[in-house]
């Protein structure tokens, strides 16, 4: 199954989302961080990559500072509203992911 690796990350990182007790920005860092960030383009469907660099570049902005990674750096820096489309992105991209595997 073309797509079950990445499918397999982007269900974590939702239920990270969805689960975690942390305000928005610290949750997804942490699902970005602990289920997105090793994924490689190439493993994603053409609809969804332009939607997942996107959301790589906004959660690197920042360069790390002292023992925080650019991620963590970045997250201390955007606002809720930034944090919450990032997190519907996930959503969406997670669903197209889905629906992907649904169709094989």
């Amino acid at each position: 199954m073309k797509y079950a690796y990445a499918n397999k990350k982007f269900k974590g990182a939702v239920t990270e989302m969805a689960t975690s007790p942390k305000n928005i920005q610290e949750r997804i860092g942490d699902a970005f961080i602990n289920h997105l960030i090793h994924l490689e383009i190439e493993e994603l469907p053409k609809k969804i990559r332009l939607k997942f660099s996107d959301m790589f570049q906004r959660l690197t902005k920042y360069e790390a500072v002292g023992n925080k990674g650019s991620v963590q750096a970045t997250i201390d820096q955007i606002s809720t509203d930034e944090a919450i489309e990032i997190a519907g992105n996930i959503v969406y991209m997670a669903d197209i992911l889905y629906s992907k595997l649904s169709d094989l």
